[in-house]
Formats: structure tokens, sequence, C-alpha cells
């Protein structure tokens, strides 16, 4: 069965994985996932706040957002990890993201009401 949406512990553990503290093979310590975890509302309010992305559930992420914001998590969990936090990895992903929600263009013709 294909998923059609991630949660939010899909996202921590992704973002575990790319801060390096998941090996694979191995499960992530109570500590380590609540150190993330702690961080996946901030971050969300940040994005919307910004005007790069709104995270409407966390528990139902979609599917083209799931890895830059893993990614963006594991950046702001990265100090916690004894890794540098990346100003580059962080603009990199917001654009993904605000590319991913940009309006598309419909090729519609528009209706107009003449008074």
């Amino acid at each position: 069965m294909v998923d059609i949406s991630k949660t939010r512990e899909d996202l921590i553990f992704r973002a575990a994985t790319e801060v390096g503290a998941l090996a694979s093979g191995q499960s992530l310590s109570a500590e380590d996932y609540d150190t993330i975890d702690n961080l996946v509302d901030p971050l969300c309010q940040q994005l919307s706040f910004d005007g790069v992305a709104h995270v409407q559930d966390t528990n139902a992420i979609q599917l083209e957002h799931f890895i830059p914001l893993a990614r963006l998590l594991a950046n702001e969990a990265a100090i916690s990890f004894g890794q540098a936090y990346s100003a580059d990895v962080k603009r990199i992903n917001e654009t993904i993201l605000l590319r991913l929600t940009a309006m598309r263009p419909t090729y519609e013709t528009l209706e107009s009401d003449y008074f």
C-alpha cells in the first residue's frame, strides 16, 4: 500500500536519521525522540509565519513536503546532537517548500462580471 501522507512520528525518525541520531537497525532513545519532537511545532509555526508552508496537521504531512521538513527539523536539532546549524540547509529546504506550495497556473478562462 502506498502512503498518501506521513505522520509526526515518521518525521521525527527521518530527522533523527538525517542528524545521525538513528543508525540503521537501532532504536531512538526517549530523550532523543523528545528533543526532536519538541522542535516540530515551533518549526511548523515558524514556516507558517514566514509564509513558506503551512502544515495543518503534523500527523498528515503531504509526501512532497516530508523530506524538506525532515531536513529542516534535523537542522534545527543539529546543535543538540553536536553538529553545526546550517543556514544553507535552511535556505535550500525552505526554497523547496516555497516552490512546492506556489500557485500553479490553471490556464482556465477567467469569468468576469460587468456591472
